[in-house]
């Protein structure tokens, strides 16, 4: 972030220049390199790692903050149905196809949260603020959408099966981030079974 604002027509004004334009190929650079090591590749969604640096930063407010400045967050754990399936029968490039519709989906209706992937099937939204208080019209809202989605698809890889789970931060039960993924991971699971057990009755 160094500016150099000397604009001289002498030897030092030139090098100045010079060095000014280097920072700023430099943090261009180092921008693409950050977008490059904290973004997935196939959904444009942050990463994994972008994932475990959000949860650190919670960790620190959970460890640091008194009873007054206790953060209020939650997640929603994802989990695409059917995507083996789809692999199998129809090809990898049709799973990338649902994974990407499954993946503009969850972003279409949490629109003010991150959105991470995980990996394979799995993706993360972290909800504060505004879609903390509004979680559960939110879910509604992702159930809406996901019959819209399916009501007009044509194709087995346009529509669209996601399992999911929510669980909030709750100070005195919740000693760290992993135990609200934990909560929040069980109820997906629940939902992908009880959802499966629905699907064959």
């Amino acid at each position: 972030n160094v500016s150099l604002d000397y604009d001289g027509d002498d030897e030092i004004g030139l090098l100045t220049n010079a060095f000014q334009q280097l920072v700023n190929h430099l943090k261009i650079y180092i921008n693409d390199l950050n977008s490059m090591a904290y973004r997935d590749a196939l959904t444009g969604v942050k990463n994994k790692a972008a994932f475990d640096i959000s949860a650190q930063k919670l960790d620190d407010l959970i460890r640091l903050g008194g009873e007054e400045d206790t953060p209020q967050f939650a997640f929603i754990m994802f989990d695409c149905n059917n995507l083996k399936t789809i692999n199998d029968t129809y090809g990898h490039g049709k799973g990338d196809v649902y994974l990407r519709a499954a993946c503009k989906l969850v972003c279409n209706v949490f629109t003010h949260s991150p959105v991470f992937r995980l990996g394979g099937d799995e993706f993360a939204a972290l909800l504060t603020e505004t879609a903390y208080e509004d979680r559960e019209r939110l879910l509604r809202e992702f159930d809406e959408q996901a019959a819209a989605v399916n009501a007009s698809a044509s194709e087995p890889w346009e529509r669209i099966s996601i399992a999911k789970g929510l669980a909030a931060y709750e100070p005195g039960r919740d000693p760290d981030v992993a135990h609200v993924l934990q909560r929040a991971d069980s109820l997906m699971y629940e939902h992908k079974k009880n959802s499966k057990m629905a699907r064959q009755s």
